[in-house]
């Protein structure tokens, strides 16, 4: 039987469960803020938005960046375990099936989405509706695709785990809708688009 304890082992027993508190200056915790009109956005984030039906703009938060333009820097640089960004896409348009490497949580915070998902064992392209401050975790790997059901008054946030992340993957149906449209990639790894498909064309970078 636990015996009663006194008020010294009451005092004892916070021990365990106090810590000082590490530096952090004003000007350190004024450089970890983002103000909506000095957030960062580009409506040419994503190799995918130049297949209609995928337009969105993206604005890059906090994080190492995950885009496919290595040049678009987020608000805030630094980030120890995640990335977030808030995205704001035209009614029926949003992101083509992708995945990353690591868990992916959308947290809707205005207007309504749908959500895709494809098994991978069984090929099946599931949809889910999702309303404002519904959440959902997407496993790693998994390919996932949302749209704007109520247009530019929507905006979902999207919270990238890990430190570094790789570099969005792409369904295969995508690679090819974009290089239809003579989207694809530089040796960088930077989104471009030839803008003369018939011949050897010129390059365009993604707009900032």
């Amino acid at each position: 039987m636990n015996q009663p304890m006194t008020l010294e082992d009451v005092a004892t027993s916070w021990k365990r469960h106090t810590a000082a508190s590490a530096p952090c200056s004003e000007s350190d915790m004024h450089g970890r803020i983002a103000r909506w009109g000095d957030i960062p956005a580009s409506d040419r984030a994503f190799v995918d938005t130049y297949i209609p039906g995928h337009e969105r703009t993206l604005f890059s938060v906090i994080g190492s960046g995950v885009t496919d333009d290595p040049a678009f820097r987020p608000k805030i640089a630094t980030a120890e375990n995640f990335h977030v960004d808030y995205i704001v896409a035209p009614q029926g348009s949003g992101a083509a099936l992708h995945c990353h490497d690591s868990e992916e949580v959308f947290f809707i915070h205005a207007g309504r989405w749908e959500l895709d998902w494809l098994d991978g064992a069984t090929g099946t392209l599931h949809t889910t509706m999702l309303a404002p401050r519904d959440l959902v975790s997407v496993p790693p790997h998994v390919h996932r695709a949302f749209r704007s059901v109520d247009g530019e008054s929507g905006m979902i946030v999207s919270i990238l785990g890990g430190k570094t992340p790789s570099p969005v993957k792409w369904d295969a149906s995508v690679a090819a809708k974009a290089t239809a449209r003579g989207a694809g990639f530089d040796a960088a790894g930077a989104a471009l688009k030839v803008s003369n498909l018939a011949g050897r064309g010129t390059m365009e970078g993604l707009d900032h």
